[in-house]
């Protein structure tokens, strides 16, 4: 009998849940209580591989972010192959959490929370993205009460695009970036610090030709922070993953770009105010 040692109100939470997640991913692959890998320090109430390059992995737990999930969470951030995970519990347990304080803090660290009632009914009250591409909003908003509300408010949109496809999210990040530098080279450009039509030039070319002036001498490093990042994370989002462990890999790629491009505004911020240079990006 599958979770044949469950409380009755547990077994109702884990065949429902497992009933949903069926008809969400199709159950291919599916496993009940066996561990994921032996690599990771968790066995799972049941997960699946709807895909060559996801798991779905499912807790069932009537105490919300139950600590099992804490010690799991690092193993499952490195492990090769990517890998969402939810809770779930029964819905008044969710109900009773008071101002959602566990319920939200489970969302931050980026799992997943299915909830079941009495009769049956089951939903999905937060989705979960692999572990590896999840930037916790709590994080993120410390990243942006640096910037100008204009920044906030096209790197609020680029980190919903992230959530949708992870890709597409670091290259809107990227595009803020190159606005910024854009900026910055017009400004120069009226100066008569660099030739004219210099800010119609790729960004790399653009920091080459303002990192050897004298007005730009104080501000090589974070001119160099912008341009490692053009290099490095420009193309992540048109390589496709041949299988599971390139997949996860620019997933991790794809986070830690996306922070970088968080921090660089922040430093192409600075660097603008000290010029006095008008930030103007749509």
């Amino acid at each position: 009998m599958v979770f044949g040692t469950f409380s009755d109100r547990k077994r109702l939470v884990a065949n429902r849940s497992l009933a949903l997640c069926r008809n969400e991913w199709g159950g291919i692959r599916l496993r009940t209580e066996e561990p994921i890998d032996a690599a990771i320090n968790w066995s799972p109430t049941f997960h699946m591989r709807p895909n060559s390059t996801l798991i779905v992995a499912v807790e069932v737990n009537e105490y919300l972010f139950p600590e099992i999930l804490k010690i799991a969470a690092h193993d499952i951030e490195h492990y090769n192959f990517p890998i969402a995970v939810y809770q779930a519990c029964p819905l008044d347990v969710y109900q009773n959490d008071a101002r959602l304080a566990r319920a939200n803090l489970l969302a931050d660290h980026g799992f997943g929370l299915i909830t079941v009632d009495d009769a049956g009914t089951t939903r999905i009250h937060t989705r979960a993205e692999p572990l590896a591409q999840h930037i916790p909003k709590s994080r993120f908003d410390i990243a942006l009460r640096p910037l100008t509300q204009r920044l906030k408010i096209r790197f609020r949109a680029a980190y919903a695009t992230y959530h949708i496809d992870i890709g597409q999210g670091l290259q809107a990040a990227g595009q803020i970036i190159e606005a910024m530098i854009t900026c910055i080279a017009k400004h120069a450009e009226a100066n008569g610090v660099v030739p004219a039509r210099t800010s119609n030039r790729g960004t790399a070319d653009i920091i080459d030709a303002l990192s050897p002036t004298n007005a730009f001498r104080n501000y090589r490093a974070a001119l160099g922070g912008a341009r490692h990042f053009a290099n490095r994370y420009r193309n992540i989002a048109s390589h496709n993953p041949r299988g599971p462990q390139e997949a996860a890999e620019k997933l991790r790629r794809c986070k830690e770009g996306f922070l970088e491009a968080l921090h660089i505004a922040e430093e192409l911020r600075a660097v603008m105010l000290q010029l006095g240079c008008p930030l103007r990006i749509i």
